[in-house]
């Protein structure tokens, strides 16, 4: 069952995908199925390559989170106004 990472040619959204037999692919964020296939590095377990790895998923999670937050209030902005 391989992985593989595409990114998304109608909202940009960059993600990996285990795909079973005859699956096709589909962007999580928009259900597109208009997406590229991007070249895997191979996993090389290194010192730097976890540093950098750990950055990545930090910066990410920091990026979700404000996501998240905003998104509350945007919500909570929507329900005093309405409620």
């Amino acid at each position: 069952m391989p992985v593989y990472e595409y990114v998304c040619n109608d909202c940009g959204r960059q993600f990996e995908v285990l795909l079973l037999r005859q699956e096709t692919a589909a962007c999580p964020s928009c259900e597109s199925a208009d997406l590229k296939r991007l070249l895997s590095a191979p996993k090389v377990k290194s010192s730097s390559t976890h540093d950098l790895a750990m950055r990545a998923a930090k910066k990410r999670d920091q990026t979700q989170a404000w996501e998240r937050v905003n998104e509350q209030r945007k919500y909570e902005e929507s329900h005093d106004r309405h409620g």
